[in-house]
């Protein structure tokens, strides 16, 4: 859902692309017809370790349940109530987030990380690029658009072109959140509906992060190193009107106060913990969001505001979110009508003919092809789980999968294709900031965006090959 904030509008030359609410729309309608043309069938559940998962052999047909028109728009109301504790954690996140941002702290760690690395520039790169990644991994994707012409004028005041400084942004924002070991946005929402433990797998999923960030980082700062020493090699040049507002001195002379320091704290306490209450204490969406929430407030306190300023700051955050969370719900309907239809077991079967009888591996690759053809018409990240994960999670049963591995290439297939995918209205507002049009931005990141695809597949045998869990 990160990634659809901004509305779908004309993105490019040619190419209009609804709302990403007509196209969950028009799901709901089509997925009410084919409740009166599926055949209607069921899996039988068995509990394993209380645990309800489907008995792959027992598929049987039943009588036909088709859904009325009128029930089609209730649904809308059943699946805004069922996501309701998902949708509440992805607002207190954002919302808290935007408290520090508001603070100035994360600005302030931008001129601190310059300050430390002391003109070294692919140091300075590279630190700017973790700080992107980390946040990154926590479902930022937007959020990073306005420290575009800042990291554009550090790279032109290290002797790097335009590319260079929108790419030290930009891709690793992007790359981050595509595999994001604690994205509330796809991971946390994807495992939750396929029900699997919030946040689990984590040393699998952090070492797969690690190895699809180092890929960027040696793409990004070699590209760096390279256009600095033969200026010849540039597709954008290295003027940009964007670039001449930012004083790289100042930011870099700028110190942060004692509340801010002790923001940086709480911030990276926030995260930790919400890493770890999954992981030790056995929270859900809930938790999360509380977590946040009371962050958030504690933070408007420390950072000096009003409880208007706060309440002010949070309200704002929560509207300019509003729409990408509202999908959560509104592709919810969608499997609500399909289950309510029992077709959605059907639908599940047919899909699972043809793939038990290749390797499970291949199947799990296929998942993530198809993932990635989704995203074109579903470009949001927790409404594409929504949509996705309750067909794909018992598919995984039925083919051999483990559940976490749907998950896996659910995240992956969404998560890299916004790097080239025209749908993903965040990508144009990047390069849009930094002048630079689709074709010369698809042209260069093209090679980095083919290796990620083949570690993701990579990463995805493995996951096959070790049964990747807990379930």
């Amino acid at each position: 859902m990160g990634k659809s904030l901004i509305s779908s509008e004309k993105i490019n030359k040619g190419l209009r692309v609804p709302h990403v609410w007509t196209i969950i729309l028009f799901c709901l309608v089509l997925g009410g017809i084919m409740t009166y043309l599926v055949p209607a069938g069921v899996y039988e559940r068995v509990t394993v370790d209380g645990r309800q998962l489907i008995d792959p052999d027992s598929f049987h047909y039943v009588a036909q349940t088709p859904v009325a028109p009128f029930d089609w728009f209730v649904s809308i109301i059943d699946g805004l109530t069922g996501s309701m504790a998902i949708m509440s954690m992805i607002w207190f996140t954002i919302a808290s987030t935007d408290v520090y941002t508001e603070s100035g702290t994360l600005h302030k760690m931008v001129g601190w990380i310059m300050k430390v690395c002391r003109g070294n520039y692919l140091l300075i790169m590279g630190a700017l690029m973790a700080f992107f990644a980390v946040r990154g991994a926590m479902g930022a994707f937007e959020l990073h658009i306005p420290f575009v012409p800042i990291t554009i004028a550090l790279a032109l005041a290290c002797g790097c072109d335009v590319m260079t400084g929108l790419a030290i942004a930009m891709v690793p924002t992007f790359v981050a959140f595509a595999y994001g070991p604690i994205n509330v946005y796809t991971v946390a929402v994807a495992q939750g509906i396929a029900g699997v433990p919030v946040y689990s797998a984590m040393g699998f999923r952090v070492a797969v992060w690690l190895v699809l960030m180092a890929a960027t980082f040696w793409y990004v700062l070699r590209y760096a190193s390279r256009v600095r020493k033969d200026h010849s090699i540039s597709p954008t040049g290295f003027e940009n009107p964007s670039a001449a507002k930012i004083d790289i001195e100042a930011i870099q002379q700028e110190k942060m106060t004692g509340r801010q320091r002790l923001l940086t704290v709480m911030l990276i306490a926030t995260i930790g913990l919400q890493m770890a209450g999954p992981m030790l204490w056995g929270w859900g969406f809930a938790q999360i969001g509380a977590l946040w929430l009371i962050s958030g407030i504690a933070a408007g306190l420390v950072a000096g505001f009003t409880n208007e300023r706060i309440c002010e700051i949070m309200g704002n955050s929560c509207a300019g979110i509003f729409s990408g969370v509202i999908c959560i719900g509104l592709a919810r309907s969608v499997s609500v009508v399909l289950t309510n239809g029992n077709i959605l077991d059907t639908i599940v079967y047919g899909l699972s003919i043809p793939l038990q009888q290749i390797p499970a591996a291949v199947s799990a690759v296929g998942m993530l092809f198809i993932q990635a053809l989704l995203n074109f018409f579903i470009p949001s990240g927790s409404g594409q789980a929504t949509v996705a994960m309750p067909i794909m999670a018992p598919l995984a049963d039925v083919v051999g999968l483990t559940r976490q591995t749907a998950v896996m290439a659910f995240q992956l297939g969404d998560g890299l294709t916004n790097m080239i995918m025209p749908t993903t209205g965040a990508l144009f507002v990047y390069i849009g900031v930094a002048k630079i049009s689709y074709s010369t931005y698809f042209k260069w990141i093209l090679p980095l965006f083919l290796t990620l695809v083949c570690i993701a597949v990579v990463s995805l045998l493995i996951a096959t090959s070790i049964h990747l869990g807990p379930f």
